[in-house]
C-alpha cells in the first residue's frame, strides 16, 4: 500500500514545512489545503516567537549568502533598503571611488538571488542616503546626497521625491512648491497613510545644518505639511533610528549631532492630540548601550530593537583615508578662508556629515590643470594649516621621509633652485574630529574626514614661508639627497613585503587543504567550554595553562533593547531597556566591522547588507556586497 505525504502526523509535517525558506515556498504549501495552511501559519509564527527568544538567550547564528551568479549588485554603503512582501529592495549608494548609484535591485528571499528590475519612468539622481520605505506597492524615495563635482564643494544634498511603483516598474518624480529643505542622514516611518521624517542634515538659504524638524508626507495626495510640535524637543540630529510604536508613537533612539556629539539618548513622539508632543524616555541598564549609535544597522523585531555595533568605544573607526604625496599646486589669492563647501567659516550651524572619501587618487580632470604656483606673502593672509600625516610612525625611517613630503598645497621649493629656499617647516596637524577634546582648534573646517587632496587642488592650500626664515641652500640641498635616498629605501622595502604577501596568497590557493588541517588543529586545541571573548584557557590535565590564539574580535556585536514599556499603564513614565549580551555581543561569523550598511526584517530572520570598512593594513577602505543572516540555529531531532 503506497502512502503519500498526507499520512505523515502534523508533527513531522510542521518540521519539514520549517525547513523550507519562510516565504514563497510556504506560501504555496499554504495554499494546498486547510490543514497544510494552518501549519505553514505555525512555522512562520514558531520562527518569528523564536527569533525573539534567541535574541534574549544569545542563541543566534550568522549565515552569509555566497552569490557567484550574474547579475549582482556592485559594492556599496549608505544605501537605502525596504522589505516587501518576499524581497528585500536596494537603492542607490555610494562606492569608494567618489560615486554614487541610482540603480535599483530586488533580492529575492525565497531563491537568495539578485535581480535587476527593468524599470521605466523618471529616474532618481544618483544618490546615498536616503530614506526608504514601503507603503502598499509603492516604495517611496526622498532626500540624500551625491559627490559634487566643483571646487570647494563635498557632497550635493538632495530634495527630490520619487515613488515607484512595484506592480508597474515605473518611477515618477512629484515636486511641490512647499516641502523640507535638501537633506540627508534624516529617518522615516509610515503610519496609516502618512510618511513622518525627522532630523537630518540640510541645506537652509546656504546654511548647512543639523535638524529637529518633522515633516508629514501624506502618501495617498503627495503633499508635504509641517505639524505643530511641543516646545520640548530633542536635540537636532542625523544618522537615528526611528520606529513606529503603534499607530500613534515614534521612538527615537540614537544620532550624532556634529563633531564629538554622538548621542545615546530615547525621545518617544505622542502624535495622538493636534501638536505632537515629545518626551524624554528613561534608560535602564546604560552600560549595555551600543556606543557610537548612529552609523551601525538597527531595526525592531517585535518589542525588541536590534542594534549592530562596536565591542566597545575603542573599536569605532575614524574613517580617514591615506594621504598621498600631491601635486604642487598654489593657492588663488582669497580674502578670507574658506571650506571645503566653499562657505566662509562660521555660515554653518553644525558640522559636515560623515561622508568617507576614498583612499585611491582618482582620474586626472583635465578641464581643471593646476595653476601655476605663486607665492603669496604672509602679510596678505594667515597662513592656513592642513592635514599631516598621523603623529605616531613604525620606524624612523617613516617619520623621516613624512617630513619631506610636501605640504597640503604641494608647495615646496625644488632643490635645483637655490633662491626659491628650502621646504617649509611641517604644518600643524588637523587631528581626527573624533579625536578632539578641546576647542583650540574650531578655527578649522569641522569635518568627519579627510579628502585626498588630489581631489581637489583648491580645497585646502598652504602659504609659502617667508624667504628670510629657512635654513641655507646648501644644508637644503643636502637635507633633500638623504631624504630622497630614505623614500627609495622605504619603496623598495615596500615592493618585498607586497611580494612576499603575494607569494604567500598563491601558496594557500594551491594547498588550501593544508591550511584548513591547520585551522581545525588549532581550533580543536581551544576547550569547547571556553567563553570566545576569554584569552587564556586552563588544561584539564593540570599542566601549564594552553594560551591559544586571541579570538577575532572585529566583528559587529549584537545589542538588544527591551520598548515593551514604552506605553506603559497607569501613569508610568516612558522607558526602554538595554539587555545585558553575552560573550559582548559577538556571535560566531559575526560580518566584519562595517559602518553604513543595513538591516530589515524578515520571516525569522535579519538580513544585513552593504557597508563601509577600513583595512587596518593598507588603510584603504573596502566596501562590501555581502548579505549576511542573522537567525536561530536549526536543531534537527
Amino acid at each position: 500500500m503506497a502512502g503519500s505525504i498526507n499520512d505523515l502526523p502534523n508533527e513531522i509535517l510542521e518540521f519539514v514545512f520549517s525547513l523550507l525558506p519562510p516565504y514563497e515556498p510556504l506560501e504555496h504549501c499554504a495554499a494546498v489545503c486547510k490543514r497544510w495552511n494552518l501549519l505553514a501559519t505555525n512555522v512562520r509564527s514558531r520562527k518569528k516567537s523564536n527569533l525573539q527568544k534567541g535574541l534574549l538567550d544569545f542563541n543566534l547564528c550568522w549565515k552569509e549568502i555566497l552569490n557567484e551568479s550574474t547579475p549582482r549588485i556592485a559594492a556599496r554603503f549608505a544605501h537605502a533598503s525596504t522589505l516587501h512582501r518576499n524581497s528585500m529592495y536596494v537603492f542607490g549608494g555610494a562606492s569608494s571611488y567618489d560615486t554614487t548609484f541610482n540603480d535599483l535591485w530586488k533580492f529575492d528571499l525565497s531563491r537568495r538571488e539578485w535581480i535587476r528590475p527593468i524599470s521605466m519612468g523618471t529616474y532618481p539622481s544618483p544618490k546615498a542616503g536616503a530614506s526608504l520605505i514601503c507603503h502598499n506597492d509603492l516604495l517611496v524615495l526622498y532626500g540624500g546626497w551625491r559627490h559634487a563635482y566643483r571646487p570647494f564643494h563635498m557632497c550635493t544634498l538632495i530634495d527630490e521625491l520619487h515613488v515607484y511603483n512595484i506592480a508597474e516598474n515605473r518611477w515618477t518624480i512629484h515636486n511641490q512648491a512647499y516641502g523640507p529643505p535638501p537633506m540627508t542622514g534624516h529617518s522615516a516611518t509610515v503610519h496609516h497613510n502618512q510618511m513622518i521624517l525627522f532630523g537630518g542634515y540640510q541645506k537652509n538659504a546656504e546654511c548647512l545644518h543639523t535638524s529637529n524638524d518633522l515633516w508629514v508626507l501624506d502618501l495617498e495626495r503627495l503633499v508635504w505639511k509641517k505639524p505643530a510640535v511641543s516646545d520640548l524637543k530633542p536635540s537636532p540630529r542625523y544618522g537615528q533610528f526611528q520606529m513606529a510604536i503603534g499607530d500613534d508613537h515614534i521612538l527615537v533612539l540614537g544620532g550624532t549631532g556634529g563633531v564629538n556629539r554622538v548621542f545615546n539618548d530615547a525621545w518617544l513622539l505622542d502624535m495622538q492630540r493636534d501638536t505632537w508632543v515629545w518626551k524624554r524616555v528613561q534608560i535602564k541598564n546604560k552600560k549595555s548601550t551600543v556606543t557610537h549609535n548612529w552609523c551601525y544597522p538597527a531595526c525592531n523585531v517585535g518589542s525588541k530593537v536590534i542594534v549592530l555595533g562596536p565591542t566597545s568605544p575603542n573599536d569605532f573607526q575614524i574613517i580617514r583615508p591615506n594621504r598621498l604625496p600631491p601635486v604642487a599646486r598654489g593657492r588663488p589669492a582669497v580674502d578670507q578662508h574658506r571650506n571645503r563647501m566653499g562657505m566662509p567659516q562660521g555660515a554653518h550651524g553644525a558640522a559636515e556629515p560623515n561622508i568617507p572619501r576614498n583612499s585611491a587618487p582618482p582620474p586626472q580632470r583635465p578641464n581643471l590643470p593646476p595653476p601655476p604656483p605663486a607665492p603669496v606673502k604672509p602679510a596678505s593672509a594667515p597662513a592656513l594649516p592642513g592635514p599631516s600625516s598621523p603623529s605616531s610612525s613604525k620606524d624612523k625611517a617613516a617619520s623621516v621621509a613624512a617630513e619631506a613630503k610636501p605640504g597640503p598645497s604641494g608647495l615646496r621649493s625644488p632643490s635645483s633652485n637655490p633662491t626659491a629656499g628650502p621646504s617649509p617647516r611641517p604644518m600643524p596637524m588637523i587631528r581626527s574630529a573624533f579625536g578632539r577634546q578641546s576647542s583650540e582648534d574650531d578655527h578649522l573646517p569641522k569635518r568627519f574626514n579627510q579628502q585626498p587632496l588630489e581631489q581637489n587642488h583648491m580645497a585646502m592650500v598652504a602659504f609659502s614661508v617667508d624667504s628670510t626664515n629657512h635654513w641655507s641652500s646648501a644644508a637644503s640641498s643636502s637635507r633633500e639627497r638623504q631624504l630622497e635616498g630614505l623614500r627609495k629605501m622605504e619603496e623598495k622595502i615596500s615592493a618585498m613585503r607586497r611580494a612576499k604577501e603575494i607569494e604567500q596568497q598563491q601558496q594557500q590557493q594551491q594547498n588550501p587543504a593544508a591550511d584548513d588541517r591547520r585551522q581545525n588543529e588549532a581550533y580543536e586545541s581551544v576547550p569547547e567550554n571556553r567563553d570566545e571573548g576569554s584569552d587564556e584557557s586552563t588544561s584539564t590535565d593540570g599542566s601549564d595553562p594552553i594560551t591559544p590564539k586571541r579570538v577575532k574580535r572585529n566583528g559587529l556585536a549584537i545589542y538588544v533593547c527591551d520598548v515593551s514599556n514604552l506605553l506603559a499603564n497607569g501613569g508610568a513614565e516612558p522607558s526602554i531597556e538595554w539587555h545585558e549580551s553575552k560573550n559582548s555581543g559577538l556571535v560566531a561569523g559575526a560580518p566584519d566591522h562595517y559602518t553604513f550598511s543595513t538591516m530589515v526584517n524578515g520571516n525569522g530572520e535579519l538580513i544585513v547588507f552593504g557597508g563601509l570598512n577600513k583595512n587596518h593594513k593598507s588603510e584603504n577602505l573596502c566596501v562590501s556586497n555581502s548579505v549576511h543572516f542573522l537567525t536561530v540555529p536549526t536543531a534537527v531531532v
